[in-house]
């Protein structure tokens, strides 16, 4: 945990793209992934908003050079939401990342400039600078104050982010009919009944999104440097099916339109979805979640409720801002043991060789 001030500066952003949930409700001309967005940024310590950055006007590629400080106590983790500015609120979100302040106290001293990776999509450029001061015995608790230079969209709706499993949940206001993706049954209320990942729109009850066992499909994929707990990769077979009856998507929840031809289903356990959501479903055929999800619980394993996941920070230092093809660097080899070596019987290996003598080309028609 970290107690001091914290100077957090957004240079710019690279590589962003609206997400599926807002493709969904495109209205504009032309294809939904190639319309440009309005995007600002939140900065977040822990459960606290922090500040927000000023608003740029249609780019994926925006530059702000803001800079925020803020006074912090017993904080762990610093996260960075990139919203779209949406006309009509509630605004949209683009992506996000969390940092362990951790990670940031063990950081070299002149690596405070970074690049880091976005989910689902996109890099943010930052500079974060840690003030670190000690506790004074009988000292006031610092709370955190907004202060009056970030209240630049005092109007606008904040929206927290629910991160389990790699969705990016958030509380949505659902305009039809719905049904749970996790647990198939309605989903009932007047206000914000569901909660909906805003990458691959699947739609929950609050009490299912922190059973979901599920990985969304725009989690970055970093399972060399975690241990998997369970994993189920067992893919769908799809095949257009009409439907003679009102049917739901089993992914999102709403009505599957249309007279003929409404939807996918699949062969094996006729799991109903749009076309749309076809490229979001999990690969988990035949698999019932939420009895999976109940035995799970069952044996103390728990979905990841929003532990903030070590990725690859890029300073300019750092090689990891090329790729290993231009780098050309030499691999580095673990030395073998000596003791080991001198265990071993080298008459064991009296004759050895690497080529096979009894390998003849011409039985294989080869000159």
């Amino acid at each position: 945990m970290f107690t001091g001030t914290v100077g957090v500066k957004i240079c710019e952003a690279s590589g962003l793209r609206p997400t599926d949930f807002q493709k969904r409700h495109n209205m504009t001309f032309g294809k939904p992934e190639e319309q440009l967005i309005d995007p600002y940024v939140t900065v977040d310590v822990d459960e606290t908003h922090v500040a927000q950055s000023t608003t740029k006007q249609k780019t994926f590629d925006p530059v702000w050079n803001e800079y925020f400080e803020q006074k912090v106590e017993n904080a762990k983790t610093l996260t960075l939401t990139v919203f779209h500015d949406a006309s009509i609120p509630p605004d949209d979100f683009v992506a996000n990342c969390s940092i362990p302040f951790e990670d940031l106290m063990n950081r070299d001293k002149d690596a405070g400039d970074f690049w880091v990776n976005l989910e689902p999509k996109g890099q943010l450029h930052v500079r974060i600078d840690l003030k670190l001061t000690s506790k004074e015995y009988g000292a006031k608790p610092r709370e955190f104050k907004e202060r009056q230079g970030f209240n630049r969209r005092r109007g606008a709706m904040r929206r927290r982010v629910h991160q389990v499993n790699g969705h990016k949940f958030m509380a949505t206001f659902l305009r039809q009919p719905t049904f749970c993706s996790h647990c198939r049954e309605f989903i009932w209320g007047l206000g914000k009944q569901g909660y909906q990942c805003q990458v691959c729109t699947c739609v929950v009850h609050k009490r299912c999104h922190l059973l979901v066992v599920t990985k969304c499909p725009g989690m970055k994929d970093e399972t060399s440097s975690q241990s998997t707990r369970f994993n189920v990769n067992i893919p769908h077979r799809f095949v257009v099916h009409n439907y003679k009856r009102f049917t739901f998507c089993d992914h999102c929840g709403s009505l599957l339109y249309g007279l003929i031809k409404q939807g996918l289903q699949c062969e094996v356990c006729s799991l109903n979805v749009h076309k749309r959501c076809q490229k979001n479903v999990a690969n988990n055929c035949g698999i019932n979640t939420k009895q999976m999800a109940d035995i799970l619980s069952a044996i103390g394993v728990s979905p990841d409720k929003q532990t903030p996941r070590r990725s690859k920070y890029k300073n300019k230092r750092d090689a990891l801002n090329f790729d290993a093809e231009f780098t050309k660097e030499d691999p580095v080899l673990t030395p073998v043991n000596s003791e080991v070596v001198r265990s071993i019987n080298q008459e064991e290996f009296k004759g050895f060789s690497f080529i096979n003598r009894d390998y003849n080309p011409a039985r294989f028609g080869m000159d």
